[in-house]
């Protein structure tokens, strides 16, 4: 064999050699384990129903970005277990996911109360934790440095309601609400807004966690003769009040509950009482936001149902942790934190953005009413699906 001939055959030697490799290389990706996400969701309890919409939110990004051919070249698991709507249950889940499972990641559960417990696992392991449904500031005044709030701030939830009765010329509001996390750091920033709005609080008062009986602080709220009340209440406890409200005959002028009426099936549960209702919401199918058209087409054609602000603010976290993952090419813990500290995001929430303590400065806050059985973006103006529709109608019809 000639010079030539000899170094034909090594090149074609080398590339059966490097398309063996090469296949070798796929092979192994493709044999890789997932990359496992770990949190949990209040599957049961009285933050069930809120909790489900984040549930899918999370749900549909690992769907979508799994059929991409998920992340790094591996595909994407997420692992979650039901805290039953309970801190203490989260935070032991929350050691188990990571000291048990080994997760690689971490993404924040349900509500503003189970977020504040479940952090401390997150700082003491020094793992990123993009938090989509804590809304509270106060977790973050602890000196946070491995959590990020993945949701407008919940001072913001009010600003609509109150401007609305502003404009309306009410002066009077009742406040109440659940005495957690969550209500609690809007109900302690309301007067400083009322005042500013040239409103007075006639009642200010909570109520327990998992309450079910709404009738001693509907017939307080009537003693007061509001002309708006303001309920900072879930899904169940919406509910409960809108029936109390009713069955003591109170007839405020305007009606807010800060995030039970932002679920679809609200409108099915209250039927009529729904109209007039207001609430708060952080995200709407009409925004001009990063692929926010194709999320609400997915979100209806994988659950056969509209998404809420929840999904889309879980779904927008999981964005976030992609593009962190994505920028660095690796899932550096270090890495991913200092991306989700410094970074802003484009999502289907708007834009991400935290500041030096982790609270969220780019995500906004809408306002809702339910008018003949649908929900409408009411505020501000520049969002606005339709006028808001006031005085409340209250039990007349």
């Amino acid at each position: 064999m000639n010079v030539t001939s000899r170094l034909t055959a090594l090149a074609v030697c080398g590339g059966l050699l490097a398309g063996v490799a090469a296949g070798s290389g796929r092979a192994g990706a493709a044999d890789q384990p997932p990359i496992v996400i770990g949190t949990t969701i209040s599957q049961t309890g009285s933050y069930a129903e809120d909790a489900k919409y984040a549930l899918q939110g999370y749900q549909l990004w690992v769907n979508q970005q799994n059929a991409k051919g998920g992340l790094l070249g591996r595909k994407i698991e997420l692992k979650y277990y039901d805290d039953a709507s309970d801190p203490a249950t989260a935070v032991t889940q929350y050691q188990k996911l990571v000291q048990q499972d080994k997760v690689a990641l971490l993404v924040g559960p349900y509500s503003s109360a189970i977020t504040a417990a479940v952090a401390n696992v997150a700082e003491q392991n020094k793992m990123p934790m993009i938090s989509p449904e804590v809304s509270s500031v106060a977790p973050f005044k602890r000196g946070l440095k491995w959590v990020f709030q993945g949701q407008a701030q919940s001072t913001r939830y009010v600003a609509g309601a109150i401007d609305i009765a502003k404009q309306n010329g009410y002066k009077k509001i009742a406040v109440t609400g659940e005495d957690t996390a969550f209500p609690r750091s809007i109900a302690q920033a309301i007067p400083d807004l009322a005042k500013e709005a040239g409103l007075e609080i006639v009642f200010n008062e909570l109520y327990p966690h998992n309450a079910s009986d709404y009738t001693a602080i509907a017939q307080k709220i009537k003693q007061a003769n509001p002309d708006a009340v303001f309920g900072i209440s879930y899904f169940p406890d919406s509910i409960g009040l809108l029936r109390a409200l009713k069955q003591a005959n109170v007839t405020p002028k305007e009606l807010f509950f800060a995030v039970g009426p932002t679920e679809p099936n609200f409108g099915k549960e209250a039927g009529k009482d729904a109209d007039g209702v207001l609430s708060t919401t952080n995200w709407s199918a009409n925004l001009k936001t990063a692929d926010n058209g194709d999320f609400t087409k997915a979100f209806q054609a994988m659950f056969k149902s509209n998404p809420d602000y929840h999904s889309a603010a879980n779904y927008a976290a999981l964005q976030v942790l992609a593009a962190a993952i994505n920028k660095n090419k690796s899932l550096d813990a270090d890495k991913i934190r200092e991306f989700m500290a410094t970074t802003k995001v484009p999502t289907v929430m708007g834009t991400y953005e935290v500041d030096s303590s982790g609270i969220q400065v780019g995500y906004n806050s809408l306002t809702l009413q339910w008018q003949g059985g649908s929900q409408y973006v009411v505020w501000p103006a520049s969002y606005q699906q339709k006028k808001p529709q006031l005085p409340f109608p209250a039990w007349t019809r």
